[in-house]
């Protein structure tokens, strides 16, 4: 294609597609048992009103009376497991009829999408939305990684909703924050009715619940956000009819692409959670490739190959690589009772690494381990030697493991003393290249992580 074709595709793909009024065609957002977000944004300041039924007929409408661009109505009183048409009305302007499936109980099947990292390439992005459109039967729900846009300017959002409108009319997706969305937290909030704060949030639908986490605020034990999460967890496992938790957030916790290393911070504090409560898959984005990882029980799924440039090259394969490829991509999740299938799918519709899990019990919270401090390093950044100070709330054996930004194992220290809690090891990385390590300390009651910075 000629550079004149491409920059007259990219100039079709960011005007905006209306009718009469209409910057923005009415999507969903934020449904829950009973209820669903409907919003939309004219180009002039106008009233709005939603009308909503079995039928195209409808027979049921919610209004608002004030004169704006940015329209936000809540449908109610909605059936479970029920097919419902819907259109938006702006003064003399009405959108076309549309659908949605309300939730469904807990004995009955549904699919879901998992995708994210958007931004940039429009002709890539749009040949993901096409095949997520074809396919048969069309999800409930959507989950977004993150990332939908380049900055979240007013232009690009224009650009997202221009490619991503049919599918967001007939599904809500829920995205999760990611590097390139905190840019422009205004028009997030603006654009966007998420639950909760609408940066971390939990939704339910059948018999699974979905945790979505901002890995760009604080999540570490004690804080307002951790907290929350534990006690989501907690109601999981405490609610009978939850059968299945999955997880979604953008940075990997574990990665071998080159494009962005593994979150160690994600692996320390957020991974032993989701193993504590039985999350199924954990789904992130960040790197625009493909990959499943599989640590201690939980599926960790990059679905990063949404629309922007492709990270192509890795580094070797761990013990916990399952699959991965870069390629532009979304993940198909079909819950059915107890068995949960996800699949890989190509803008040509090639299915790729399937994964079949079965769930016969209901989630129960594991036991905690006891909490530890953190592995303590000093000097941080250092130059040749590093002290590493660990209080363990048990006496025991200690090992400590040193590994390189590529997860190489670089040093082993160990303190085999069985009766002290207090541990203290001197790394002499003198013979060590400059960059960043990795310590994870083994001991009786758990482990403990710490991050370093070697200088020349």
């Amino acid at each position: 294609m000629s550079r004149t074709a491409k920059l007259f595709c990219l100039i079709l793909l960011a005007a905006p597609v209306t009718e009469g009024a209409f910057v923005k065609q009415p999507y969903l957002q934020s449904l829950t048992n009973g209820t669903v977000v409907v919003h939309w944004e004219t180009s002039t300041t106008q009233t709005g009103k939603v009308e909503y039924g079995l039928t195209s007929g409808y027979g049921q409408e919610v209004s608002h009376s004030n004169s704006t661009v940015d329209h936000e109505l809540t449908l109610t009183v909605l059936l479970l497991d029920t097919l419902y048409h819907y259109r938006a009305i702006s003064g003399s302007d009405t959108s076309t009829d549309a659908t949605f499936h309300s939730d469904v109980t807990a004995d009955r099947p549904f699919r879901f999408f998992a995708y994210g990292d958007d931004r940039s390439d429009s002709a890539g992005h749009q040949s993901v939305i096409n095949r997520m459109l074809a396919a048969s039967p069309l999800p409930n729900l959507a989950l977004n990684v993150g990332d939908l846009t380049y900055d979240g300017s007013t232009p690009h959002f224009q650009t997202f909703f221009n490619i991503e409108g049919g599918l967001m009319r007939r599904m809500p997706m829920y995205p999760a924050v990611g590097n390139h969305d905190i840019s422009n937290m205004t028009n997030w909030l603006r654009f966007l009715a998420l639950p909760n704060n609408e940066r971390w949030y939990t939704l339910r639908y059948g018999n699974s619940a979905f945790h979505c986490v901002d890995v760009y605020s604080t999540y570490t034990p004690g804080s307002t956000q951790y907290n929350w999460l534990v006690s989501e967890l907690q109601a999981d496992s405490a609610d009978p009819t939850v059968q299945h938790i999955f997880a979604w957030f953008h940075d990997p916790p574990y990665t071998t692409n080159t494009g962005h290393s593994s979150n160690t911070t994600i692996r320390s504090y957020l991974c032993p959670l989701f193993e504590r409560f039985h999350v199924a898959i954990a789904f992130q984005g960040h790197n625009h490739c493909y990959e499943h990882s599989l640590v201690n029980g939980v599926h960790y799924i990059i679905t990063g190959g949404g629309g922007a440039p492709l990270y192509t090259t890795w580094n070797a394969a761990q013990p916990w690589t399952v699959y991965r490829e870069a390629t532009f991509e979304d993940v198909v999740v079909d819950v059915r009772g107890d068995t949960v299938r996800s699949v890989a799918v190509k803008p040509n519709g090639t299915e790729f690494d399937t994964l079949v899990l079965v769930q016969h019990t209901g989630v129960a919270e594991r036991p905690a381990l006891p909490m530890m401090n953190r592995l303590q390093a000093s000097p941080n950044p250092f130059r040749d030697r590093v002290s590493l100070a660990l209080e363990s709330t048990v006496p025991g054996p200690v090992r400590v493991e040193v590994c390189d930004a590529f997860g190489r194992l670089v040093r082993v220290l160990t303190d085999r003393n069985p009766g002290t809690q207090s541990h203290v090891f001197v790394w002499d990385a003198s013979d060590a290249p400059a960059g960043l390590y990795f310590c994870t300390a083994w001991t009786p009651s758990g482990t403990a992580f710490a991050t370093l910075v070697r200088t020349r």
